[in-house]
């Protein structure tokens, strides 16, 4: 069971927070073990206990991204197949050292990851970890089809270590940072609205470096379209014959590299659509456009289907949904 445990954290349900000092110090290491595997997926620690651990966790949800900050004394542990068999759901999981360092190891691959670096791990790998000096790091945890309609050849990145101190690597880890400073004070509405900008950020930052092989024709291709339909997500006549037209493939083609990730073209962009509605429906400077003004800004051109689409997408009307952000008149 977590437990709250600071008076400087929003309780709306986002929030989560974690010390092991909320413990006798006896029972510190074993609170510390089931906790780890509470916040960042099932985990084994293979370390010998240690008396009067000291750690700490915080976790907001950005919708249905996870963001955790996390600072530990000495730990080590794995990811196995039993761990990884009880893990409900796949995630593709950004680690980012603040300070300290953490030693990773992918099938007998050894990966140092010091301070001001990130890394991608992907939750159905075995892998393991060692702290062996007091750790602070960020983990921002993505659904996987998520990762990989934004990154289509995300695993080629799993496992390699990216500088955060330049370029697109840093404008990412300054928004981290940033995070970490403000998220645990900030309204449910405005945690919803960072998900998009994190997101987008992080495939910038991956994007922008080398991975373990060049991106082929066709995942080059996929990007492209991927970017030429998120520009124009608010054009109602956007549809995958459009999208084929303008960036000249076939419309066969297109159905393919949408396949290439589980999805079918038509189905991408409503759930951007759906996505960029849901922001704006937590906005409370947009609290005076209708709700089928939102739908039609958003490319929908029919209010009844908007609202069941919504509804499939969220299990939620707009109209519920909307009601969870702002304050009711």
């Amino acid at each position: 069971m977590l437990e709250h445990h600071s008076a400087n954290v929003r309780d709306h349900g986002l929030v989560s927070a974690w010390s092991s000092l909320s413990h006798p110090a006896r029972e510190r290491h074993d609170a510390w073990a089931q906790v780890l595997s509470d916040f960042f997926l099932p985990w084994t620690v293979t370390s010998r206990p240690k008396a009067d651990v000291v750690a700490t966790v915080r976790e907001c949800r950005l919708d249905d991204c996870r963001y955790i900050y996390c600072t530990s004394d000495s730990i080590s542990g794995q990811r196995a197949a039993h761990d990884i068999g009880r893990t409900r759901g796949d995630f593709f999981n950004l680690l980012y050292v603040l300070s300290g360092s953490e030693v990773l190891k992918f099938r007998g691959r050894e990966v140092l990851l010091p301070a001001h670096h990130f890394v991608l791990w992907d939750s159905e790998r075995h892998m393991d970890f060692a702290v062996t000096q007091p750790l602070a790091k960020l983990t921002l945890m993505v659904p996987e089809r998520q990762m990989k309609a934004l990154l289509p050849n995300a695993q080629d990145y799993v496992g390699i270590p990216v500088d955060g101190s330049r370029g697109f690597g840093r404008l990412f880890t300054d928004h981290l940072r940033a995070l970490q400073r403000e998220a645990w004070q900030m309204s449910g509405q405005d945690l919803t609205r960072l998900r998009s900008p994190t997101l987008e950020l992080l495939a910038r930052a991956f994007g922008s470096v080398p991975c373990r092989r060049r991106p082929s024709v066709r995942e080059e291709t996929f990007r492209r379209i991927r970017e030429y339909a998120l520009a124009r997500l608010a054009e109602s006549d956007l549809t995958p014959r459009t999208i084929a037209r303008e960036t000249g493939v076939s419309i066969r083609y297109l159905h393919l590299l949408f396949a290439d990730i589980g999805t079918t073209a038509a189905a991408w962009v409503r759930a951007h659509r759906i996505e960029r509605s849901k922001l704006d429906l937590a906005d409370p400077n947009r609290a005076a456009r209708s709700i089928t003004q939102i739908a039609f800004q958003w490319g929908f051109n029919d209010a009844g289907h908007f609202g069941k689409v919504f509804r499939k997408a969220t299990g939620l009307s707009p109209r519920q949904y909307r009601q969870r952000f702002l304050p009711k008149e």
